[in-house]
């Protein structure tokens, strides 16, 4: 009888462990907002590492978070980096920037997982306002997907994704 067990809970581990071995590394998790704002205004924001952090989750969810600045104040090579007990280490760096419409950025985590991400934020006018979308894509390593399997990555980044797009928002609207 235990053997039986031994050997069912063997199937069920080694094929939660297959699973996650053929499941796509793609990763890709985007939210959207429209801000009563035009893209000129809300462009500074996104296209500076140092007014990012104004609006951003993250530096909130770990208060023990070092940020330094390096590079130009804006625009291609504007870069941070951070290191904090929630958040590890790594740096941003604004990889390309066209005025008021997208920034992209290159994300590089070294701890406690080493892997890399393309964040992007574009702004495309509507009648009212502008439409901001935030986005993230990478490859996940084995671990990540293994996690995945267990914990909804979009959802749990999304989450953060829309307290920040709300972060700017405010900022931008009551400007």
């Amino acid at each position: 009888m235990i053997k039986k067990i031994l050997i069912g809970l063997g199937v069920i581990v080694g094929g939660i462990l297959l699973f996650a071995a053929v499941k796509s590394p793609e990763m890709n998790v985007s939210r959207e907002i429209v801000i009563s704002a035009a893209p000129e205004a809300l462009f500074p924001y996104i296209n500076s590492a140092k007014k990012s952090y104004d609006w951003m989750p993250w530096a909130e969810s770990d208060p023990s978070v070092e940020i330094k600045y390096s590079g130009p104040d804006e625009g291609v090579g504007a870069t941070s980096s951070w290191k904090g007990k929630e958040m590890g280490v790594g740096t941003s760096e604004v990889v390309e920037s066209v005025a008021n419409q997208v920034v992209k950025t290159k994300l590089t985590y070294t701890e406690p997982f080493a892997m890399s991400q393309l964040a992007e934020v574009s702004l495309t006018p509507i009648s009212g306002g502008t439409l901001v979308k935030w986005s993230v894509s990478g490859h996940s390593n084995y671990f990540f997907r293994l996690m995945g399997i267990f914990v909804n990555c979009d959802d749990m980044i999304g989450k953060e994704f829309e307290k920040g797009l709300n972060k700017l928002k405010t900022l931008t609207e009551n400007k």
